[in-house]
């Protein structure tokens, strides 16, 4: 099985409980999760395209190689995620401004795990 690959803020409270909500709703376990300070994940972000290295987000990387971050990356997520949280991939009818200024918003307000 090929797996997607969600790369997450693992020192964040509101990351983990979301990484936590894909889990529970990936009961193929179409998505694997890894915090972004692991070992691994600080690997895998190292390689990451160049036009990425900036942006603090969470990422989705495909099986074909593609990175995905922000809103591009949450509709994408639930896209593998079972019903009814499939229907959440159509933010992507929103035009990416708009949808990434709200994710800018909710993630100025993360807040680090205790």
């Amino acid at each position: 099985m090929t797996q997607s690959t969600v790369l997450f803020d693992d020192n964040c409270s509101k990351c983990r409980g979301w990484a936590k909500f894909i889990e529970t709703r990936d009961p193929d376990m179409r998505i694997r999760l890894i915090g972004q300070n692991s070992d691994e994940g600080r690997e895998l972000l190292k390689a990451r395209p160049q036009s990425q290295m900036l942006v603090d987000s969470v990422f989705l990387l495909s099986p074909n190689g593609n990175w995905y971050s922000k809103t591009d990356a949450v509709w994408r997520i639930c896209r593998l995620l079972v019903f009814p949280w499939t229907l959440g991939s159509i933010l992507w009818l929103v035009p990416a401004r708009i949808r990434n200024l709200a994710y800018d918003f909710y993630a100025s307000r993360r807040r680090p795990t205790q």
